[in-house]
C-alpha cells in the first residue's frame, strides 16, 4: 500500500529541514503519537545518527533506518527496521521538502508491504490508521515549525495526568 500526503508550512525550507533532517533522532518534540525518541550510531552525511527507536502511543516500540539523508535535496528515506508487527514485510517512508517562495511543502510517502492472509485482511484497517497518523503528524510539524510550540495535540500528551 501507498500512503501520501502533503503540506505547505509557511517557513524557509530550510527551517523545516533543520527540524525534519537534522533533528531525525528528536520527532517526539513535535510528534503527537511519539512518547520517546532516541537517535543512535555514526552520523550520516551531516546527520546526528543513522537509526531512532520510536515509542509510538498504542503501537509499541519500533527501529526506523536511514536508507538515504541528502541535505541539500532536503530529503531522507527510512525503513521500520523493527517493531513492525509479523504480518508487515516492510515498511519505508520519503520525506522531502521542496522550497515554494518563502514557504516549503513536505511530502511523505509511505509504502506498506503486507504478508499472508492477515496482512491482507489487516491492510486497509492499517491504512486507515497510518493515513490518520501520517496526516496528524504532518499538522503538527506545521505547527511547531510555525510557531516554535508544540501543537496543541503533542502539548495534552505532554501534560501530566492529574487525578
Amino acid at each position: 500500500m501507498k500512503i501520501e500526503n502533503e503540506i505547505v508550512i509557511n517557513q524557509a525550507v530550510a527551517a523545516v529541514w533543520a527540524i525534519v533532517g537534522d533533528q531525525f533522532g528528536d520527532a517526539q518534540l513535535w510528534a503527537s503519537a511519539l512518547t520517546h525518541t532516541h537517535g543512535h550510531g555514526r552520523a550520516v552525511s551531516g546527520q546526528v545518527c543513522e537509526s531512532r527507536t520510536c515509542d509510538i502511543k498504542g503501537m509499541g516500540r519500533i527501529r526506523e533506518k536511514l536508507l538515504d539523508f541528502d541535505p541539500k535535496r532536503h530529503t531522507l528515506k527510512y525503513e521500520v527496521a523493527e517493531g513492525f508487527p509479523f504480518f508487515v514485510e516492510r515498511g519505508v517512508n520519503r520525506w522531502t521538502l521542496t522550497a515554494e517562495g518563502g514557504a516549503t511543502r513536505v511530502q511523505s510517502t509511505a509504502e506498506i508491504t503486507t504478508k499472508g492472509i492477515l496482512g491482507m485482511l489487516m491492510a486497509p484497517m492499517m491504512k486507515m490508521q497510518m493515513v490518520r497518523l501520517m496526516r496528524q503528524s504532518l499538522e503538527e510539524l506545521k505547527h511547531y515549525v510555525e510557531t516554535g510550540t508544540p501543537h496543541p495535540r503533542k502539548a495534552k500528551a505532554l501534560a501530566p495526568i492529574t487525578p
